[in-house]
Order: C-alpha cells, then sequence, then structure tokens
C-alpha cells in the first residue's frame, strides 16, 4: 500500500511499512521504499519565503518517484502500474495534472479538480543539499465541478483557468465571478482575480447564455489569445478573441487565425530547430539552450542545438501516456495519466534527476 498525504485535510494516516520522520520528529509509516522521501509531513508547515504549506521534503535520484493524484490526496507509489483502479472519468472532470511552468524560482503544476502543487528548492541551508520541497496549495472553494485550464504567467503570477465544461452534457455549476486564479507566496490559497480581458464579452448572446473563456494562451506572436463559449443555451458556439494586454479588452479574429497562433512559443529556439520535426512532442526547455522532445511513450531526443541524441523516460504501462515534461535545474518532472480518451483514469507525476548518459 502507497503512503497517503492528504492534500486538503492534510491528516496523517499511518500505513504498515518502513519508517521515516518528518520535521518534528514524529515517525510517519510508508510501505514504498523510496529512500529520496527525506520527510512527510502530516500537518505540513509553511518553509522559507512562503506560507505554502510543505508536504514533503524530496531528494531526486536515479530512481524516479511516482507520485498518483487522488480525491484529495497524493499517494507515493512504486510504479503507474501499481495505481489504484480509478474510475474512468471524461478528462474535464478527471484529477490530472493540467498543465506545469517554470515561475520564479519554482517549478508550478496546475492539478484539475483540486489546486495547485508545487516544487522548490531548500535554501534554508538547514537541510541536505539539493532538498525539494513540495507544497499543496488547495483551491480557496471546491474546484471539483470546474476544469482546470491554461496554467500562465500574468501579473507576475502564476495563474490558472477554472471553466465550466459542458461538453459531456453534465448539469454545470454556478457560472464563477473571476474564472483567473493566481498563485501568491504570501497566501495559502490561491487568489481569485479580475481579468478585464475576460469581461469583454460578446454583445450578442442568446437569452439566458453566459460567455465564458475555456482557453487562454500566449501566442509565438506575444498576444494573448482567447476562446470563449456561450454557456447556459441548447447549443453554444466557440469564439476566438486576442489582445495584446489582458487589462482591456481585444479583438475577434477566425478560428483560423486561432489555429495558426498555436505554435508552440519555443518554435525557435535553436535547441528545438534541432530537433525532429514531430507534432507529438512535449518539449521542455533546459540550461545553455537546450531541450528535451518527448512523445507520450516516453521516447524522445535531447539538443543543445548542436548534438541531438535519444533520450527516453522510464516506461509506462500499456494505455498509459506522459502529458508533459518540465526541467526544474537538475530535476525532470514528468506527468502521466491512464488513457481511454476522452475518459482518464490513474493520473499522477514523476521525478528524478535529470541526466545524460
Amino acid at each position: 500500500m502507497p503512503i497517503i498525504l492528504l492534500l486538503l485535510a492534510f491528516t496523517g494516516c499511518s500505513k504498515q511499512g518502513d519508517e521515516i520522520q518528518n520535521e518534528a520528529g514524529n515517525g510517519v509509516d510508508r510501505a514504498s521504499p523510496a529512500e529520496n522521501v527525506l520527510s512527510i509531513n502530516p500537518f505540513p508547515p509553511a518553509h522559507g519565503n512562503t506560507v505554502w504549506p510543505v508536504l514533503a521534503l524530496l531528494k531526486s535520484g536515479e530512481n524516479p518517484l511516482w507520485f498518483e493524484i487522488g480525491e484529495g490526496e497524493l499517494l507515493l507509489i512504486d510504479s503507474p502500474g501499481e495505481a489504484e483502479l480509478t474510475p474512468y472519468a471524461p478528462w474535464p472532470h478527471a484529477r490530472h495534472v493540467s498543465g506545469m511552468l517554470l515561475w520564479e524560482d519554482f517549478l508550478v503544476m496546475a492539478v484539475n479538480m483540486e489546486g495547485f502543487l508545487v516544487l522548490g528548492r531548500d535554501t534554508s541551508g538547514e537541510g541536505e543539499k539539493g532538498t525539494l520541497l513540495l507544497y499543496q496549495i488547495p483551491g480557496t472553494f471546491s474546484w471539483a465541478p470546474y476544469t482546470t485550464e491554461s496554467l500562465f504567467i500574468w501579473e507576475d503570477k502564476a495563474n490558472v483557468l477554472l471553466y465550466r465544461n459542458d461538453f459531456f452534457g453534465a448539469d454545470l455549476p454556478a457560472p464563477l465571478v473571476n474564472q483567473v486564479f493566481a498563485l501568491d507566496k504570501s497566501s495559502s490559497v490561491p487568489l481569485s482575480l479580475a481579468c478585464p480581458a475576460l469581461s469583454k464579452f460578446p454583445e450578442n448572446s442568446s437569452p439566458g447564455g453566459i460567455w465564458e473563456a475555456e482557453v487562454l494562451r500566449k501566442g509565438a506572436d506575444g498576444l494573448w489569445y482567447i476562446r470563449m463559449r456561450e454557456k447556459d443555451v441548447e447549443e453554444g458556439e466557440n469564439i476566438f478573441f486576442r489582445t495584446g494586454d489582458l487589462s482591456m479588452g481585444g479583438e475577434r479574429i477566425s478560428d483560423l487565425e486561432w489555429r495558426d497562433a498555436s505554435r508552440p512559443l519555443n518554435q525557435e529556439n535553436p535547441a528545438v530547430l534541432a530537433l525532429p520535426d514531430e507534432a507529438a512532442f512535449l518539449f521542455a526547455l533546459g540550461e545553455e539552450n537546450s531541450a528535451l522532445a518527448i512523445l507520450a511513450d516516453g521516447s524522445g531526443f535531447y539538443s543543445d542545438g548542436m548534438d541531438v541524441r535519444p533520450y527516453s523516460l522510464p516506461p509506462l504501462p500499456e494505455d498509459f501516456a506522459y502529458t508533459g515534461i518540465a526541467i526544474f535545474g537538475d530535476v525532470l518532472v514528468a506527468s502521466w495519466e491512464e488513457q481511454l480518451l476522452p475518459a482518464l483514469g490513474a493520473a499522477g507525476f514523476m521525478v528524478m534527476s535529470f541526466y545524460l548518459d
């Protein structure tokens, strides 16, 4: 049985197995051998220059640490093949890592229906060198009825967009006053932000209809692109906007212009240009103009702009796929999912040292 780290209730649960120590010196049991998990905190304290609760202290190594996301909990497991038999659910209503980005000195993960998970480094000088801090910042209310999408940096903060997904015909929750929620080092919960560009809804709407943003992203041209959909009507339509500044409105664009703006922001990076041309690659940029490109099965390439060599992540079981990667200094983080598209089963992320043979 895996160790359970409760994300929302922060209640420690003991399982039979090897014992590790939390920061208070209390024993917390684990069953999965994970020598690089230095500490588990049943009642996580704040740490460093943030007020975020620290769930665990990690030390990356050659062997990956696998985490599974559950309802209000995070499980440390031996491998995705040992994940719980999670019932399949349509992806907008399944718990999974919906996005990753680097922000200041942190790696931020948005977790659908839950909130944020964050990796940072222990700079206190008190812990073991190279220690990683795993933070959890839960939603300020139940995010479960909403879909977490579009992780982006705005106003010097990491932000996520929440919306009501009506594609699978489920009953919709109440609309949100503000759809953007920000990660702030001075707050233990995400902050609701008013995004003026999202309030510039189309002038025409159906009786009872409400326009909501479903995707918000920055294009390679530096402009912001927004996909909006009319909700609470029988057959809502999608429309598209772009703006140079989220503090003001923008202009309506065609669906073709929307698709043309979808190319990756890193397309002009020399290390990326040296990689094979494959639309299905997941990209991560490293230090000194290096880049990693990985397919869903974990196979891929590493590039430093001049030399390209094969690089692979640990293999996944059948029907599992990698969905995102990020390089955080000398650490590699990858999100994974059990897929029966459009439904998802188990999901989580992996942490390991990033090294080249």
